[in-house]
């Protein structure tokens, strides 16, 4: 009897136990795979928000000549350059707004929209606005070049991706009605 006793407890404690243990047991969430992840596109605001910081990391000047970052916020950067004493110039850039981008020449790389550069002398109303900003090279058509990217082209390339996948978001889409 103590054999059947001993062997009815051991199979008593061993049920109570995986009983226990199926209480305990979470069910695992699925995780990413690192290729799924790592290939996901940004959304438009990761996307504005990158170039938006790359931007701020990489404004340009020369002595006397400085831009200083003022502000970014939903694609929109901002930045001043001093005019004369105490009077400043304030840039807006609508990321936005880019369209297009183009390589004119082997090394120029700048990006298009419409308005997408607005210079205003502080306390103006009215100010210039331009269509195109310079990311990279060597500015031939002289357009607003306020960022020194040129020197590190690796990150020129990655800018390159970031503003393709920008004008993909931009793009006007096609409606319902239309053919073409």
């Amino acid at each position: 009897m103590t054999k059947q006793l001993k062997l009815a407890i051991v199979l008593l404690v061993t049920v109570a136990s995986m009983g226990v243990n199926a209480q305990k047991k979470t069910t695992a969430k699925p995780s990413k795979s690192a290729t799924e992840s790592k290939t996901a596109k940004p959304t438009k605001q990761e996307t504005m928000d990158w170039i938006g910081g790359k931007m701020k990391e990489n404004l340009a000047g020369t002595l006397g000549d400085f831009r200083h970052f003022v502000s970014y916020s939903n694609g929109i950067f901002v930045y001043k350059k001093e005019a004369k004493m105490n009077e400043w110039y304030f840039t807006t850039i609508d990321l936005n707004t880019v369209k297009g981008m183009n390589s004119e020449y082997s090394k120029d790389f700048y990006v298009t929209g419409k308005k997408l550069v607005n210079t205003v002398l502080e306390g103006k109303e009215y100010g210039t606005e331009k269509d195109f900003l310079s990311i990279s090279g060597p500015n031939y058509n002289d357009y607003s070049a306020p960022f020194n990217f040129t020197a590190d082209q690796a990150l020129v390339e990655r800018l390159k991706k970031a503003f393709a996948t920008l004008i993909e978001y931009n793009a006007t889409q096609k409606g319902a009605d239309e053919k073409f």
